[in-house]
């Protein structure tokens, strides 16, 4: 895969989507002109609007059913050139799939989020960096709501990442860190074992604005959330456009960023591609996996034993 098939897929698919709205523009025109000719009692501003409407279900059905094909194709070259091309680079060991997800099962395996109504995922990574061994994926979930009409309708509680680091130690007791304002937490009332999970407090009133801490055990919290680890993650959560929820389980740490963005997606096809400016697009998004290990050193003697 080069850019000029990234181009060429692109520049198919804008074709098909021009011609679109073109057809679209035409239907517009003559609903509104033999609404007008007519005298409907609707209202010109009324007429717009309906047609608007009529108009938009059109294009939306265009554009995916009728140029599934087109879409599909210009995702795919996008993904192989931009994205998987330069995960090359930066990890070993890759295995990438950007229409497979990671299933809700993983997630909903540590307790410790919400797993709602609606589950979505794709652009499912599986590698090493600096050997640790890691998977994520886009994740969106919804929860289904009632208004007071007793109409349902679904709202976002996660849209951003999950990560899976994976480790040759395995921690005693399970923790979860989660930063205050991640709507899709679950508190365990406890644990696999039976052991309660409680509200634990460590030496940093900086810490303790921003998150909050559930474990089974304080003196594991203590091992694990040494003074080191607290001020990676709080550096790290500067960093991050989005709220964290770190759960500490069995041998993995798992890691949610809640940012509100599907990452690794191509810009629309009507615009030019810029290279150099999706390679850093890219490459920023990568780098907020390479970041976890990096600022919390998930390399280091604490997860590893070494």
């Amino acid at each position: 895969m080069d850019f000029e098939s990234v181009e060429k897929a692109r520049l198919a698919y804008a074709a098909k989507l021009k011609r679109g709205l073109i057809i679209c523009v035409i239907i517009l025109s003559v609903i509104v002109t033999i609404g007008i000719a007519s005298g409907g009692g609707v209202g010109v501003v009324g007429l717009v609007f309906f047609a608007a409407f009529f108009v938009v279900i059109i294009y939306y059905i265009l554009n995916f059913f009728l140029y599934r094909t087109e879409r599909t194709d210009y995702r795919k070259a996008y993904k192989g050139y931009f994205v998987e091309r330069n995960m090359k680079k930066i990890f070993t060991d890759l295995r990438y799939d950007h229409d497979s997800g990671m299933p809700s099962l993983v997630l909903a395996s540590t307790g410790m989020i919400r797993t709602g109504d609606r589950f979505y995922s794709n652009d499912f990574t599986d590698a090493k960096y600096h050997d640790v061994s890691f998977s994520q994926a886009d994740v969106t979930i919804q929860e289904e709501q009632t208004d007071s009409d007793g109409d349902s309708y679904y709202v976002t509680i996660f849209k951003g990442r999950w990560m899976v680091f994976e480790f040759p130690k395995k921690f005693a007791y399970r923790i979860e860190v989660v930063q205050k304002g991640f709507s899709a937490k679950k508190i365990p009332k406890t644990g696999p074992n039976g052991r309660k999970f409680e509200r634990q407090s460590i030496e940093s009133s900086t810490f303790h604005k921003k998150f909050k801490i559930y474990a089974e055990d304080g003196f594991e919290t203590f091992y694990v959330l040494d003074p080191a680890l607290i001020d990676h993650i709080e550096t790290l959560s500067n960093n991050c456009k989005g709220k964290l929820l770190l759960c500490f389980v069995d041998n993995k740490l798992h890691v949610g960023l809640h940012d509100n963005k599907d990452a690794f997606e191509p810009p629309s096809p009507l615009k030019k591609l810029d290279e150099k400016k999706e390679t850093e697009k890219i490459y920023n998004e990568l780098k907020t996996i390479t970041d976890f290990v990096d600022f919390l050193k998930l390399d280091k003697k604490i997860f590893t034993n070494k």
